[in-house]
């Protein structure tokens, strides 16, 4: 958890990663579930955001399972890794 701005008012989260082997049991769900509880009920975040690259299919639809929305954002993050060109989505989730 990283806070982008001087207060905790939003918070990002950075590498969610799970283990290939645990992958579809659940685990990024609930670890997702429990830092936004975190962010939400200690740090008094209003919203959370992260990013995920496009072809990252599973971990978009982990995040959008527990609640996050696409950010329509002006520029879109491009990483080129290995002569392939990956693009970012940004995500947002906010207290209710």
């Amino acid at each position: 958890m990283r806070r982008p701005s001087e207060n905790f008012d939003e918070l990002r989260f950075g590498f969610v990663v799970v283990d290939p082997s645990r992958r579809g049991k659940g685990y990024g769900k609930r670890m997702l579930q429990l830092g936004l509880k975190f962010a939400f009920e200690i740090y008094g975040a209003k919203k959370v955001s992260l990013s995920v690259f496009e072809n990252n299919e599973s971990a978009y639809f982990c995040y959008k399972s527990v609640g996050f929305d696409d950010v329509i954002i002006d520029k879109t993050e491009i990483y080129y890794v290995l002569g392939e060109e990956w693009k970012c989505k940004e995500l947002m989730i906010e207290t209710q």
